[in-house]
Formats: C-alpha cells, structure tokens, sequence
C-alpha cells in the first residue's frame, strides 16, 4: 500500500501511517491535527503511579481528564473515543506529545484497524480460529495459514496493477489446480452420502397410490345471486322487529338499523302521563299537610 500524505514531520503521525490502514488513518490524522492546535493545560496532579491531566478542548469549550501511566503506557480519557472507535482520541495524542512519544502504544488502538490485523490470523480448512489458539493448530494448519497471508499479501500487491497480472495468477491458479485433481477421490455425490450416513441406499423403492380423501364441503357448488334470490323468495316471510315488516330478513339483518317507531297504543302513553301527573299532585298535598301540622 501507499504511503499517505502526512500533514507535519513528527514520528507520531508517521508510526500511525504505518500502522493504520488509509481509512482509519484518515480519522486519526484528523485527531491528531486536533490535538497540535486547539488544546491546552488546565491541570496536572498524581494519584497511585497515574498521572492526571485535564485538558482544555477549545472546540468544544469544555474539560476532559487524561489518565496517563508513564511506566506501562496505558492511558484513559473521559471522551471515550477509544472505547467507541478504537483509535487514540486528540486528548490522549496531546499527552503522548508532551511527553515525547515517537510510537502509539499497543494499548491505545485496536488491532483491526491496523495493516498487519489478518497476518496474525490463523485459519484451518474451514474457517478462520483466534491468535489464542495456536496450541490446537496442526503443522498442515500453519502451513495452511502461512498460505493465507501470503493470498492476502499477494491480492493487497495486485491493487492498482495491470490487468495482465491478474491474468497471470488465475492462470497459475488453475493450472496447480489441475495438477491436484488426480489425487482427489472419484467418488459421486451419491457414495459420499452412503459413507456419511454409514449404509448403502435401497435401489428398489416401492411407491404405493395415496388414499383417497374427500374434503369437507366437496361436491357442493356455489350459488348465483339469481339463486339465491329465488331460494330466498320461496321462504315464508316473517315479521322483523326492527322495521315491523314482514319481509325476510330479521332484525340482526335489517337493512334499516335505526328506524324511530311510534309507541303501540297512543292512548296507553296519555293514561301513563295522567297517571303521573296525579301522582305529583298527591305528593305536593302530602307536604301541605304536613308543613300544617308542624305549624
């Protein structure tokens, strides 16, 4: 790969060009431009071999606190960069200046961000297993991962390079390819399924007819409308209680839901109110009489 332009002289942004793939040095870069123009001091104290620094980020108009350790070079920021993006924040890159730091220490970024992140992967035939497990890795398996890295090395070299190498390497591919197909086993699709499943196959399969079945509902058909119609007038009709008609339908059914009735007997309603008004009149002379009394 390319070198990436680098914005000053100084041995902390060229060991982050090293280090980082373009994209994520790009938003290093940009950390580290920061951190040469907009920060300043605020604060520095000591506390159990760890040095606090508060810097002041002019951008932001507010302070951020650095834990720094000078022995094992571990360091911490309250802006949590690291955490969520896995590259050393402007405020760490500040303190790392000060004190004269020429190389990222390993602590402060993520290894997938780096140039040589697949070179210490180690793969099988199957898949890719972690750095931890190289106890469990075979020789055929190193050689297999070695294999790999140089694939990955090979592919990274061919980028930006004429068409004709491409060409070259498909054509190297196959021929090594073709050198090994002899050696593969010749068995069919169908023998490695009987040596994975440990038995021969029937080769004689006996298919019986499906019993028959009838379906609910089957050897009725659907009415027209016209059918229905006529099916519907050869019913007796019958009184609806909502529109007191006799037709055939019912009141679940009515076409004319909200339909105002007159009461029944209109001299029943009179009775009601004279009954009423009767009632009222004994009441009011019930409370005479009893005011009366009182008096």
């Amino acid at each position: 790969q390319s070198t990436p332009q680098l914005f000053s002289k100084s041995a902390l942004e060229s060991d982050g060009a090293r280090l980082f793939t373009h994209a994520v040095f790009e938003e290093f870069q940009e950390e580290y431009k920061y951190s040469t123009n907009t920060l300043t001091s605020r604060g520095f104290s000591e506390s159990n071999n760890m040095e606090l620094n508060t810097v002041k980020d002019a951008l932001r108009n507010r302070n951020f606190i650095v834990q720094y350790n000078p022995g094992t070079l571990e360091s911490s920021c309250t802006c949590k960069l690291f955490e969520r993006r896995g590259i050393p924040c402007r405020h760490i890159l500040w303190i790392y200046l000060g004190n004269g730091l020429e190389k990222i220490p390993e602590s402060s970024f993520a290894k997938r961000w780096t140039k040589d992140a697949l070179r210490d992967i180690k793969s099988n035939h199957k898949g890719c297993v972690g750095v931890g497990d190289v106890d469990i890795i075979d020789k055929k398996q190193i050689e297999m991962t070695k294999l790999w890295s140089e694939v990955h090395e090979t592919m990274g070299v061919l980028i930006g390079r004429e068409k004709e190498h491409v060409e070259d390497l498909c054509k190297l591919i196959k021929e090594f390819r073709e050198k090994l197909l002899p050696s593969v086993s010749a068995m069919t699709k169908h023998q490695e399924l009987e040596k994975l499943l440990g038995c021969a196959s029937n080769n004689e399969i006996t298919i019986l007819p499906p019993k028959f079945s009838k379906n609910k509902g089957s050897g009725k058909r659907m009415m027209s409308n016209k059918a229905k119609a006529v099916a519907c007038a050869s019913k007796p009709k019958r009184m609806c209680n909502n529109c007191k008609q006799m037709t055939h339908h019912d009141k679940r059914n009515c076409p004319n839901p909200f339909v105002e009735h007159p009461p029944k007997n209109a001299d029943d309603e009179e009775e009601k109110e004279e009954e009423e008004e009767e009632e009222e009149d004994e009441e009011e002379e019930e409370e005479n009489e009893d005011d009366e009394l009182e008096e």
